[in-house]
């Protein structure tokens, strides 16, 4: 998103996001989500024991490779643009507020993110998500500051 800002505005060395938003997303915001992963399952244990090669491409590491990361390099791009783009065109009159939106929806955009990775959802799963949305929310309402509400 930073690297569309800078391309739309003429290559100005403003940072859209301030360095506490930043930390905040890198740590706050979108660590339970992304940790919430851990909590997936692709197969029961059951179904594990009684067919092992189930874990074959995981062992030869075959969904780890440079195809894997051009397609998440390309959906980070693609979806920081389309959200500056569409917090530009469609707030055109709050340009005050672009950090506020944009961020907002770089936070939604993430934990659904999370979703499309989800083999089984669990309770614990959907706990965390909840709990990053509302520590989002106490932040915005705490952390005025920041946001331009």
């Amino acid at each position: 998103m930073q690297a569309t800002f800078t391309v739309l505005f003429y290559f100005v060395t403003i940072p859209i996001y301030n360095g506490f938003l930043m930390l905040g997303y890198s740590t706050i915001y979108t660590s339970l989500p992304v940790f919430s992963l851990v909590f997936d399952e692709d197969a029961d244990v059951n179904s594990i024991m009684s067919f092992p090669p189930l874990y074959k491409t995981m062992q030869k590491g075959r969904s780890m490779n440079v195809k894997t990361f051009c397609i998440w390099l390309w959906k980070s791009i693609f979806q920081g643009t389309l959200i500056l783009m569409l917090g530009l065109f469609m707030f055109r009159d709050s340009f005050a507020n672009i950090v506020m939106i944009t961020f907002t929806a770089l936070i939604l955009i993430e934990i659904l993110n999370v979703y499309t990775q989800i083999h089984t959802f669990t309770a614990k799963m959907m706990l965390m998500q909840i709990a990053s949305a509302v520590v989002y929310m106490v932040s915005l309402m705490l952390l005025h500051e920041y946001f331009d509400l």
